[in-house]
């Protein structure tokens, strides 16, 4: 076993070499220091955090669980347009429109079992079935037969000129099936004498003829292919329900009450004629010629994309209405027949028009220059006149309503815009009055709009106002108002826009004391974001509704701006409280701008503007993120801050489904 001796002399050298060490070089202060700052640092970040969670709890006690992807108006990817939610359907049709059949009567092979007609085209044996995929000098079926399957490439249009023989002549009980692939071209006599219960044309297939074709007694075409045809005319209680593409080189017609047609799909065609009936848009239906709605039992829906030259409306019907987008790229004209008949615009509908004459019908009376016409519209529908808008509702005495004739906007909730280039009378008439009835809410900007007058009576005027609509405040143009309204519709699929005053971005806070106020009127601090310009971003108070210390700065800045010292008010009370601002039961100051460091401009930029409370002698940041509960909220200069002691909900009704994710539009106070 080895053992270590240390001798006295050593065991001393090395007790005073060990205890030589000084006090200093054992304590280090600022280790001490740090180790405090890090310590005080986290109870200020528990009591931040204890702070935090009872604000959350107070939050979601009062509005619910917030929705996952709610995210406070500061995800928004553009800052001049909004996707708008339907502001529900004002107008609905009083028509039934039929649906598409079932898809298994579209097929890509005949049916197994089914025989060939035989060559000399009769139905030998009076079978119920046949196809045809040969050359044929005449295809005959007899009510026996009730369904026949075309194959191939079958022309039956050369010397079709017998009325006694069509080469194509079909039962009223039969059934004609175009298979996928297959072309059926019929000619003059067969195309007029078409006559069958229904036919059905698969996806590639095409039925083609050079004539006129007319559905008449309760004859049902399904198109999922292709339709070339010259005039296309739906009679009796017909029906032509297409999904492919119908192709027209003249009319496409709807011709009686009971006659519906439905595209699904698209349509080319010369000009469409609605004489009675209905015909329902859900794609793509483009007219190079004219759309004519000519019967006060005309219905004509539009839920998609109507392109036309001419549109023509003279009838007086209740079911002319636009869901979506139309576009007119010459003169709509408008020459009604009934009080009951107008032009209905529903929420997100629009319409494009290069051209509009309000009382004209050129395609019946070209003499005519004044006349009954109507435009209703619902909620941020938009009808826009690229060029000329002349107006003469001849103050029709049609059901002893003489006022009844104009524009309308909806009576209740947001509003609807109509523009134009120029609004003008026609010279001939423009001393006469009552020219057109605004009413509602309805906003009209234009660069020119003839001026307000009368025809020697006071009580005549030339601009009727009704239902809340304001030539002073609704009329935007030269010699109006000036500007434009403060109201900004997207372009879109359905609607060709309204740019109107851009409104400015606003941030409405509250200061994490509702959770002990109870109130969370967000209107601690309300502030709109005005310019950006050389690394700085000025912003304007318009509110400042908290009692405690609370200032605004950018994010990297160090200090920021107390709100309150904005109003004068540069030091709190005894308690450390300062006065309210412009929240209603408070002193009413006014708004003041101020500037921070930075560029925020987007919604997401603005989001990092730092808004900061002193609570506990701490300086708290007021945050928004997404799926929790928020201190800071974007709006826009159209939100009106709430009053003091309100709650949020209480005075904008779809907060609460905004915070839990069922309204999915940033613009819920609209």
């Amino acid at each position: 076993m080895k053992k270590i001796i240390m001798t006295s002399f050593a065991a001393i050298a090395f007790l005073i070499a060990f205890t030589g060490c000084s006090k200093n070089d054992l304590y280090d202060q600022g280790a001490v220091d740090e180790r405090n700052r890090q310590e005080q640092e986290k109870k200020d970040q528990q009591k931040e955090l204890t702070v935090n969670e009872k604000y959350a709890a107070a939050f979601e006690k009062a509005f619910g669980k917030v929705g996952a992807n709610v995210d406070w108006g500061f995800g928004r990817k553009n800052s001049s347009t909004r996707a708008f939610t339907r502001a529900g359907v004002a107008f609905n049709t009083t028509i039934t429109f039929p649906g598409d059949c079932d898809d298994n009567n579209f097929l890509a092979d005949v049916p197994e079992g089914v025989s060939e007609l035989p060559t000399w085209g009769g139905n030998a044996g009076l079978k119920d079935a046949f196809y045809i995929e040969k050359a044929y000098d005449m295809v005959q079926i007899h009510s026996g037969a009730a369904k026949l399957y075309v194959k191939g490439d079958i022309d039956l249009s050369e010397g079709d000129t017998n009325y006694d023989y069509p080469r194509l002549n079909l039962s009223t009980t039969s059934e004609l099936y175009l298979l996928e692939g297959a072309t059926l071209k019929i000619g003059n006599v067969s195309a007029e004498r078409l006559v069958c219960a229904a036919i059905y044309i698969a996806e590639g297939a095409t039925l083609t003829t050079d004539y006129p074709i007319l559905l008449n007694s309760g004859m049902n075409v399904y198109n999922h292919g292709t339709i070339n045809v010259k005039d296309l005319q739906v009679n009796t209680n017909s029906v032509l329900y297409n999904s492919g593409t119908v192709k027209a080189s003249g009319t496409v017609s709807a011709e009686s009450n009971s006659s519906r047609i439905v595209n699904n799909g698209t349509i080319e065609c010369a000009d469409v004629v609605v004489n009675a009936g209905a015909v329902l848009n859900i794609f793509e239906w483009t007219v190079s010629g004219t759309t004519k709605i000519n019967s006060n039992n005309s219905g004509w829906i539009n839920n998609g994309q109507w392109t036309t030259r001419n549109y023509a409306y003279v009838g007086g019907s209740e079911n002319v209405i636009n869901n979506c987008y139309l576009w007119v790229t010459n003169d709509f004209e408008m020459n009604i027949s009934s009080v009951k008949g107008s032009f209905k615009i529903n929420s997100e509908g629009g319409v494009l028009a290069s051209n509009f004459y309000g009382g004209r019908d050129s395609s019946t009376n070209p003499i005519a220059k004044s006349g009954p016409f109507k435009i209703e519209m619902a909620e941020n529908a938009v009808f826009v006149v690229e060029n000329k808008a002349q107006f003469e509702s001849g103050r029709s005495e049609i059901d002893n309503d003489k006022y009844a004739y104009g524009i309308f906007g909806p009576l209740t909730g947001g509003y609807a815009v109509f523009q134009a280039k120029n609004i003008v009378r026609e010279a001939s008439i423009a001393n006469t009055w009552g020219a057109v009835t605004y009413r509602g809410h309805l906003y009209v900007s234009a660069e020119t709009h003839f001026a307000q007058g009368n025809d020697g009576m006071e009580s005549h005027k030339f601009i009727i106002e009704q239902d809340g609509f304001s030539i002073a405040d609704n009329i935007f143009a030269a010699g109006f108002k000036s500007g434009k309204p403060s109201i900004n519709i997207p372009k879109t699929t359905c609607s060709p826009g309204f740019q109107g005053g851009d409104p400015l971005f606003r941030v409405i806070a509250e200061d994490l004391s509702a959770s002990e106020a109870g109130d969370f009127d967000f209107n601690d601090v309300v502030f709109d974001v005005v310019k950006a310009e050389g690394g700085v971003t000025t912003l304007k108070l318009i509110c400042a509704g908290g009692v405690l210390p609370l200032r605004v700065r950018g994010a990297n800045q160090a200090e920021g701006t107390e709100i309150h010292s904005l109003f004068g008010e540069n030091e709190p009370n005894e308690k450390g409280e300062y006065k309210m601002y412009n929240t209603g039961l408070s002193p009413k100051m006014p708004e003041v701008e101020f500037t921070v460091e930075g560029t925020y401009t987007t919604p997401e930029q603005i989001r990092n503007i730092i808004i900061e409370v002193k609570k506990d002698d701490k300086w708290m940041e007021l945050k928004a993120e997404t799926g929790k509960a928020a201190c800071k909220i974007l709006v826009d200069d159209t939100f009106v801050p709430v009053k003091e002691r309100q709650n949020i909900a209480d005075a904008n009704g779809n907060f609460t489904d905004y915070v839990q994710g069922n309204f999915v539009d940033d613009f819920w106070w609209k």
